[in-house]
């Protein structure tokens, strides 16, 4: 009775008021969530999601920064706002990486018929229609989200396709030696 009666007293969080055709605790917060993913991820996805994620859009926003603009000097002469979406998508120091990923993730939602339209503000908000394979999907994305923050981010490099491929690899390794893993690659394909 309790927590029913809590439910009923929160206000929902403000990203569910934004995407109101989203059901968020059956897609999003089931995937954020997910055992496949560690604290980190989980906690950059949290922070993406929610909208809470350091960029230079949100601080110029709070008058913590003179612009909006990425720092990044290629994305700086085409004068690109860092938003979550470009920092995760469009920036040139992840726009290969993220291409490559896409198009894997975009794959393992076309286990159904034809791969769905999706935003890439979709795919790392987690909001991608259900699948078969939600849990790689998740795993994929969120390893990515992680992978930019820490590297991008945090040491201003680029994110090359090799490193993201190693990381996947390590990661999926570690997790096919627990008792009983739950994603499922095809041999070869990261």
């Amino acid at each position: 009775i309790y927590t029913s009666r809590m439910t009923d007293l929160l206000v929902p969080p403000k990203i569910e008021l934004r995407f109101p055709l989203v059901n968020f605790p059956e897609l999003v917060y089931s995937r954020m969530s997910h055992r496949v993913l560690e604290t980190r991820q989980r906690h950059v996805s949290y922070c993406v999601i929610h909208g809470l994620f350091k960029n230079r859009d949100r601080l110029f926003q709070q008058g913590r920064a003179d612009d909006r603009l990425c720092q990044n000097q290629a994305c700086k002469r085409s004068d690109m706002v860092e938003s979550v979406e470009h920092i995760f998508c469009l920036c040139y120091r992840v726009r290969t990486a993220w291409l490559w990923l896409r198009a894997k993730v975009t794959e393992l939602l076309s286990d159904q018929g034809p791969a769905p339209a999706v935003s890439n503000t979709e795919l790392i908000m987690l909001m991608y229609p259900k699948c078969r394979r939600e849990a790689e999907a998740a795993f994929l994305l969120c390893t990515f989200m992680e992978l930019v923050d820490k590297e991008v981010t945090g040491k201003q490099k680029e994110l090359l396709v090799g490193t993201v491929r190693g990381v996947l690899r390590a990661k999926v390794e570690q997790i096919s030696s627990r008792a009983a893993p739950e994603i499922h690659f095809p041999l070869g394909w990261l």
